[in-house]
């Protein structure tokens, strides 16, 4: 696993030398675009060695396994990725939050669309109006 992130990081790495010649002149001054990226894939670099001779890794007993809800919570949230392209965030978030309360217990139908419903006009309401943002409107729409 360390060595897979290290291949990243060196490819990541690299890309950032592309920074200088798609950054706008008035953008360079200073540190330059590429500070910051750098920054954080040298410590994720740094910390994949230490994970690769095992520095700051307690021995420890092997995890239990995955609880099955976890693979189906997966399988419902790329289900909303597909959901969303086609629906639109609106519709495809309640889906989502009335699919995963119920799978996680959740029985009241009522309670769980009204909370779903409410939750949504909060962020409508935030992001949309006060922010003035704009959500995927989906292909069906």
């Amino acid at each position: 696993m360390a060595a897979v992130a290290l291949v990243l990081c060196g490819a990541a790495f690299a890309l950032t030398f592309k920074f200088s010649s798609t950054t706008p002149a008035a953008m360079m001054s200073g540190m330059g675009a590429e500070f910051f990226p750098r920054l954080v894939i040298a410590v994720m670099a740094i910390l994949a060695v230490c994970i690769a001779f095992g520095i700051g890794n307690p021995p420890m007993e092997s995890p239990a396994p995955v609880a099955g809800i976890v693979w189906i919570t997966m399988a419902v949230l790329a289900g909303y990725v597909v959901l969303l392209e086609l629906t639109g965030m609106w519709i495809a978030s309640f889906v989502l939050m009335m699919v995963l309360g119920y799978m996680w217990g959740e029985r009241r139908h009522l309670k769980l669309a009204l909370t779903s419903s409410l939750l949504l006009l909060a962020i409508w309401l935030v992001f949309v109006k006060f922010l003035k943002g704009g959500f995927p409107a989906g292909l069906w729409s």
